[in-house]
This record gives structure tokens, C-alpha cells and sequence, in this order.
């Protein structure tokens, strides 16, 4: 079943399909958990402190392509392929809980687990719940007719905030779904937000589009605040920290943006474009990835380099950082972990296919996903 239009805004929908909506909510997440992209709805990409050895604890192989970075709530890792598939398995040892059929594949959208549902995006244009418990297809919520600049497929990380949904599509717009009995709303750009994903801090939400612009809405109304117009494209998730937004361009810059009216604070040049997702370390710093090959470590305050470490491919995925840790995979096929203070190779590991997803962090465990579909979960100490 196709969307029905909403009078007054762009074209949404959410279809009830097994369940109704009056399933209460679960508690939060706990320190272990890791429910969303990156971690949190600022998108830190902060996790637990770790400290070496690292052991390999455990690889499940899955099918198809695995870009689609892992959520983790109460024991249970959820993912998607390009299998058309959403895998539930097992923290412990990885053995699988459920998986679900869908429609059509599963790429960028990392999914979010909240309220005892998994909520994931796909290519077909529909962001789809799930049952945490048993993987069980709950509710369908999609968005419109393909947009100027593409289709209307869904790569955008998943974020829930205050029982409502936020998502970015092809279709040119971004989406925020009551999933009470609240108004939607829809918030066209001129662009795709094809691996955009919004990043959420005290209400305000920060996207950037394919058009060249970064966002500044209001989470429950859609109302733009502010917006920002770089000299490239974006195809990228912002870091929020609680003055700032932090957000790679495809012209090759790393950008600092205030969040309270949207200016530029600083911008410091790579020698590519930037895709990957920067992570807020404990230190004040900020890690993220170049095309050019780079891993780059900045002064989150005034954009000032502290190191870079060169791999052997692009590094489109975004980092983890784990206390003095740095996790980052690279298209040459390597998981490297870093000195966060120095930048110095502390530990790698080859993974077929090389890394695009950004690594979760659960119980002292974390995971990665191989583009090949190896899902990998290596063990460390605390400190």
C-alpha cells in the first residue's frame, strides 16, 4: 500500500500493519546499551571506556552487503543488509534471535530501538517497525512519490526523539512522525537526504541535504531555525555537542557550526570529501575520516589539527571512541584502533570487504559490520 497524502504537507503515511500503537514504552537504555547511530541522538559516537588487549569474541556471517550500522539494546544487536533483511542476534555470542524479511535492501539506515521496537529505513521508501522480541512486522511508515533530484528510497540513519520519528528520503524531504496521536510534519530541501541523518539536542534537530545546506529544525513542529549553505554537498550525519553542530561537506571540509544561529565557528580542509560522521571524544576532541584516506584528530573548540593517520583506502565510515580508544574501518579492508591523544596504530584487524558502518559499543564488547557481510565483535578490558 502506497502513501495517502496529508493536506498541507509533503506526502506521509503510517500504516498499521500487526499491532497498535499502545505498546508502552520500554525503559531507557542503560549505560551498556547503544540504541541508535552512534550511540545517542547527538550522534557523540562516545561510548564506554576500553583499554587494550582486544580479542576477537565472535563473527556472524550474514547475507548480503552490511552498510547498515548496529544498534544494541538489552543483550540484542540489531542490523540490516542488502539482503532484504533485518537480523536480531544475540550480544553474547551472536547467534541469531530472529530475522525478518523486507521488501526491498536495507543500506545506510542504521535503525533505532526504542519503545520496544526496532524502526529501520528501506530502499523502498518506507521506514519499517519491528518487534524487538521476536522480529515481528508491527507498523509501516513511508514517505512520497520520488523527488526531482532521485527516488524516494531511505538511507537515513533512524532517530526517535520524544516518541516522535525522524528520517531523511530521497524524496527531498525530511520526516518527523508522531507516533502518538500528534501531527506529522514534513520539511522539504532541495536535495536527496540519501546517508544524511538527523542529530537531535534539546529539541533541536540538525540535517544536511544534498543541496548544499545544514538544517536547523525545530524536533516537533519541522520549523526551520536556521540553516547554513556550504561550498559542496552533504552526505553526512552532524555531531551535536552543546554549543556546536559538526559536519563534514563533499567539497572536503570539516565544519563547525553554532547551534544557535546556524554560523559558521570554524572549518578545517581535507584533502577529499568528508562522508564520515565525526565522534566527540571525552578530551575535547573531534575524530572523523577523510576520502583522501585520512583519519583526522581536531580540537572540537577551535578546529586546530592534533593528528592525522593515513590508511590504506577511502574511510567513509565514521569512528568510535571508546575512553583513550579510537575504532575506525577503512575501504583497504582494515579495523584500525588508535591513540586518541596521539594517533598512533595500537591494534588492527582485516575485515573483509573493508568498513563502512560506524562500530557500536555494548558491554565491553564492540561490534563492526563488513561490507561483505561479516558482523564482528571484538572484546576489551574497562580500564
Amino acid at each position: 500500500m502506497r502513501p495517502e497524502r496529508w493536506a498541507g504537507i509533503a506526502p506521509l503515511v503510517a500504516v498499521l500493519l500487526l499491532a497498535g500503537r499502545g505498546a508502552s514504552a520500554a525503559a531507557g537504555p542503560s549505560d551498556a546499551d547503544w540504541p541508535t547511530f552512534k550511540g545517542d541522538n547527538a550522534r557523540t559516537g562516545r561510548g564506554e571506556a576500553l583499554r587494550l588487549p582486544i580479542t576477537l569474541d565472535w563473527t556472524a556471517h550474514l547475507d548480503g552487503a552490511l552498510y547498515s550500522s548496529p544498534a544494541v539494546l538489552d543483550g540484542l544487536v540489531v542490523l540490516g543488509s542488502s539482503a532484504m533483511k533485518v537480523y536480531g542476534l544475540n550480544l553474547a555470542d551472536g547467534s541469531r534471535r530472529w530475522e525478518t524479511a523486507l521488501p526491498d535492501r536495507v543500506w545506510g539506515s542504521a535503525p533505532a530501538l526504542a519503545m520496544n521496537r526496532a524502526y529501520i529505513g528501506c530502499v523502498d521508501g518506507c521506514v519499517y517497525a519491528l518487534a524487538l522480541g521476536t522480529g515481528a512486522l508491527l507498523d509501516t511508515y513511508c514517505g512520497g512519490s520520488p523527488g526531482p533530484h532521485g527516488g524516494a528510497d531511505i538511507l537515513s540513519p533512524i532517530l526517535v526523539q520524544n516518541s516522535r520519528l525522524i528520517f531523511g528520503s530521497d524524496d527531498d524531504s525530511i520526516y518527523g512522525v508522531d507516533l502518538g496521536h500528534g501531527a506529522p510534519w514534513a520539511c522539504p530541501t532541495g536535495g536527496i537526504l540519501h546517508d544524511n541523518g538527523a542529530a537531535e539536542a534539546a529539541g533541536l534537530l540538525v540535517m544536511a541535504s544534498h543541496d548544499g545546506k545544514v538544517y536547523g529544525l525545530g524536533a516537533s513542529t519541522g520549523h526551520v531555525r536556521w540553516t547554513y549553505r556550504a561550498g559542496g554537498e552533504f552526505n553526512t550525519v552532524p555531531a551535536l555537542d552543546a554549543k556546536r553542530a559538526y559536519v563534514g561537506c563533499m567539497d572536503g571540509h570539516m565544519l563547525a557550526l553554532s547551534l544557535g544561529h546556524g554560523g559558521l565557528v570554524w572549518s578545517y580542509p581535507t584533502g577529499k570529501g568528508v562522508v564520515s560522521s565525526p565522534a566527540l571524544g571525552p578530551d575535547g576532541s573531534l575524530v572523523f575520516g577523510s576520502a583522501d584516506g585520512s583519519v583526522y584528530c581536531l580540537s572540537a573548540s577551535s578546529g586546530a589539527l592534533r593528528w592525522a593517520f593515513k590508511t590504506g583506502g577511502y574511510v567513509l565510515g565514521s569512528p568510535l571512541v571508546t575512553g583513550k580508544l579510537v575504532w575506525i574501518g577503512s575501504y583497504d579492508g582494515e579495523l584500525y584502533v588508535l591513540d586518541l591523544q596521539t594517533g598512533a596504530k595500537l591494534w588492527s584487524m582485516e575485515i573483509p570487504g573493508g568498513v563502512y558502518a560506524a562500530p557500536a559499543v555494548s558491554d565491553g564488547r564492540v561490534l563492526v559490520a563488513g561490507r561483505q557481510g561479516s558482523l564482528v565483535c571484538l572484546k576489551a578490558s574497562a580500564p
